[in-house]
């Protein structure tokens, strides 16, 4: 991406969406605080004022320092995007931020907004228009008609306090400071999103109807569900992960090999996707429909004109949230991980696993999703074999592969790492023989992070193998005091 480019932009010059510094410093996260306040934009180091080449010496050395000092310093935390290249065997870094939908974003405590190519520090004035802005112009953040704080669940809410406080090891907060933390709570009145979030379990809202389907016109399952936002995050996982699991012959007839027809992050990125940025003011509910060889996603509210559903660049990364309030907590959570990056993401799963890429389709007030994928016996020889050889099936003999549960860290799951501990030892002690296969196929998320998990919770003692891998079971070690 930088070496296509970046003879584009040295002849394009600085302007409102690109700057160069010369090296690393407080400035440079200055200029990616204002890009994130403005419209987004890029910043290349090792670049001169002039255009010029200069290069920057030990950028790889570096660059983890540098992320994590941009980390570190803004509020909320930027994360770019980061590339090194060498151009005419010099090293030049290429740092992109999409606008952030939760603005202004601070730099210790110091807002700035680009203009031009110049940076900018915000007026005090400016910074409290800016935020009334932002937030009048979501429907989650106004007043809920006839609810009040009496009226939701303080059992869900407690559990998103934890879960929170899990994800950003932070200390528990009290209800009623972490409902006006996130603007949930006005004097005792509560937003849409607060609503939406810890609605009680006998009252029903939002609607998302699933359906197997066996032919074009023919159903084997359906379900509809209708509770808070963060459940229905879970339970769409669930039904779709019980619909898209290819079971392979093996040569031991005690093992399963389950693979996912899909890339599991980018379905559960589409499903996060669906139900943050749905419009909640419309009467038609969200449908996924899952056939033998796609699925389709289909939601209220128009995508807006200004992002790109095939992006050529980062910059054109940008996330216009429908419902702020929502997506935020839904961050915080660590149900996603980055503003503006969904799409990429998407794509990229896709093709790692020789899948076309979903098709975005946009129509007045809705979007439709289409992911295609194969079922097994239709999968090309060679694309298969590449794909099994890169990700072995999960086999309770798998448990204790180091070198496969390390190679991949990433955070795919719905959870936390602390919550998803949680309920696999809630899936134990139901049935302390359950197959590996099975507890990822219920928490929703791939081999290699129950793998991983599995090896932490053995490594802290909590979890014990008795007997082979084959024919033995699990033990649970409790806590002294605590009774198994």
């Amino acid at each position: 991406m930088l070496i296509e480019n970046l003879p584009a932009w040295l002849k394009e010059g600085e302007s409102e969406r690109l700057a160069f510094r010369l090296s690393f410093g407080h400035e440079t996260i200055e200029t990616l605080v204002a890009f994130a306040n403005s419209h987004g934009g890029v910043l290349l180091l090792g670049v001169s004022e002039t255009r010029e080449v200069k290069g920057i010496p030990e950028a790889e050395e570096n660059i983890d320092q540098w992320m994590h000092e941009i980390h570190t310093l803004t509020a909320p935390h930027l994360s770019p995007s980061v590339e090194i290249a060498k151009f005419d065997e010099k090293t030049v870094v290429y740092l992109s931020v999409s606008e952030y939908p939760i603005k202004p974003v601070a730099l210790e405590g110091k807002y700035y907004k680009r203009a031009g190519k110049f940076t900018h520090a915000f007026s005090t004035q400016e910074i409290v228009d800016f935020r009334r802005q932002i937030i009048d112009s979501h429907w989650d953040s106004n007043i809920r008609p006839g609810k009040t704080v009496a009226d939701i669940s303080f059992e869900k809410l407690y559990k998103l306090i934890e879960r929170i406080s899990s994800a950003k090891q932070c200390h528990l907060e009290e209800p009623f400071t972490f409902l006006r933390k996130y603007g949930l709570l006005e004097g005792d009145k509560i937003t849409n999103a607060c609503w939406l979030l810890f609605l009680p379990d006998e009252d029903q809202e939002t609607i998302i109807e699933l359906k197997r389907f066996s032919s074009p016109t023919v159903t084997t399952d359906t379900l509809t569900l209708k509770s808070d936002l963060l459940t229905e995050v879970e339970d769409a996982m669930r039904f779709i992960c019980k619909h898209i699991s290819i079971e392979l012959e093996t040569e031991n007839a005690d093992t399963a090999a389950v693979y996912w027809q899909y890339p599991l992050e980018a379905i559960r990125e589409l499903v996060v996707n669906m139900i943050i940025h749905r419009d909640y003011t419309s009467d038609t509910g969200a449908i996924i429909k899952i056939f033998d060889n796609r699925i389709e996603f289909y939601n209220s509210g128009a995508f807006p004109n200004d992002v790109s559903v095939k992006p050529s660049s980062p910059d054109e990364h940008l996330s216009r949230l429908r419902n702020l309030q929502i997506a935020e907590l839904f961050k915080d959570a660590g149900v996603f991980e980055a503003y503006g990056y969904g799409i990429r993401q998407i794509r990229t799963a896709f093709i790692d696993m020789g899948l076309r890429p979903p098709e975005f389709i946009k129509l007045p007030g809705r979007l439709i999703v289409r992911a295609t994928g194969s079922a097994s016996a239709e999968w090309e020889d060679a694309k298969r074999a590449k794909y099994v050889a890169e990700n072995p099936p999960i086999y309770l003999e798998n448990a204790d592969d180091d070198d496969d549960i390390e190679s991949n860290q990433q955070n795919e799951s719905f959870e936390s790492s602390s919550e998803r501990e949680r309920l696999i030892l809630q899936s134990i002690s139901r049935n302390n023989r359950i197959p590996l296969n099975e507890i990822a196929m219920e928490l929703s998320v791939s081999k290699r992070t129950i793998l991983r998990d599995i090896k932490k919770l053995k490594q802290d003692k909590t979890l014990e193998r008795i007997g082979s891998e084959k024919n033995g079971f699990w033990k649970i070690n409790l806590p002294a005091g605590q009774n198994e």
